[in-house]
């Protein structure tokens, strides 16, 4: 007893000296942060926009962002989107961009998107470093739609099996070419993205949530490459669970990244899945980016939609959406 005492009295003693340290944190110049996106084929901001914002310190508080509004978003900005003739980058065409309130982002009316095109994009400000940023449209591409069959109806209220399927995607040869599969039910302004189960390879990466024997994936919203059918036709057999709630339609899309997207959808769902880490034991994650002094994303993509309406198919088959 009398040696816990001991021990006790200098625990004691020994947290009554410790000393406080005062640690120099480094400030980090603050650089302009951009999300814009490319969609060929798209209208109005849909086909292009540009935010852009500041970054503030890591230990920095919401206060130290510029905002317009109260949103984070600089509105007195140069910005231009420049279309590039490969492989000597010297400029076609140049689109001065104008910031509107109505996006709080910049855009060019008269700027209109095209496939398998290389763009560049310049912001600078008075107070940041002018960034760059590179970036190249995919090629469009077509997919079918066939063996439909409608287990389920779209407007009962429980959850159920809906449908399977097979979709047919023309990969475009001789380039690395990255998809995304999403399926979604809609009623007026309602939406939701529906599960669905694929038992393809390809969709076996690591991004993707997958079954724990390894042969299928399942979730709303899975990537798949063309890493194994390179320049070739795709068949995949997908079954497809209806979301609770009615419905009225539903539509299936598929999106063609550029290289430089996809690397960063990737790696913000890489960083979003260790932010829940809460024991701490990970990797720190890198976002990757193309914006060359500054950071975010200036990416590209194309997005293709074909809708199932109960009152015209079969008769018309599916439609554009």
């Amino acid at each position: 007893m009398k040696k816990l005492l001991i021990i006790i009295n200098t625990l004691f003693i020994l947290s009554n000296c410790e000393t406080a340290l005062k640690i120099e944190i480094p400030s980090i110049e603050s650089k302009l942060v951009i999300n814009s996106y490319i969609t060929p084929g798209k209208n109005g901001l849909e086909n292009f926009s540009a935010h852009v914002s500041n970054s503030i310190d890591g230990m920095g508080s919401s206060d130290q962002y510029i905002y317009t509004d109260s949103v984070p978003a600089i509105n007195n900005a140069t910005a231009t989107i420049q279309e590039l003739n490969i492989p000597n980058n010297s400029i076609i065409n140049q689109y001065e961009l104008e910031f509107s309130n109505n996006c709080y982002c910049y855009n060019n009316r008269k700027f209109i998107p095209k496939e398998n095109t290389t763009y560049r994009l310049v912001v600078s400000t008075n107070n940041h470093p002018e960034i760059t940023a590179l970036e190249t449209t995919p090629n469009n591409f077509n997919y079918t739609i066939e063996n439909f069959n409608l287990s389920g109806k779209l407007d009962s209220v429980a959850r159920h099996k809906l449908c399977d399927l097979n979709i047919k995607i023309e990969d475009t040869p001789n380039q690395n070419n990255y998809y995304r599969l999403r399926i979604v039910a809609v009623l007026d302004d309602k939406i939701k993205s529906c599960i669905y189960k694929v038992q393809d390879p390809s969709f076996l990466i690591p991004i993707n949530r997958y079954g724990s024997n390894n042969n299928y994936y399942e979730g709303r919203g899975g990537y798949f490459t063309d890493e194994l059918f390179e320049g070739q036709e795709k068949d995949f057999f997908v079954e497809v669970d209806k979301p609770e709630g009615a419905f009225s339609h539903f539509y299936i899309e598929i999106t063609s990244y550029s290289e430089n997207l996809y690397n960063f959808n990737v790696t913000r769902r890489e960083q979003n899945r260790d932010n829940n880490n809460f024991i701490f034991d990970s990797e720190p994650i890198f976002i990757n980016s193309n914006i060359n002094e500054g950071y975010g994303i200036f990416g590209a993509r194309i997005i293709k939609s074909q809708a199932y309406l109960p009152t015209y198919f079969p008769i018309n088959g599916w439609i554009e959406y």
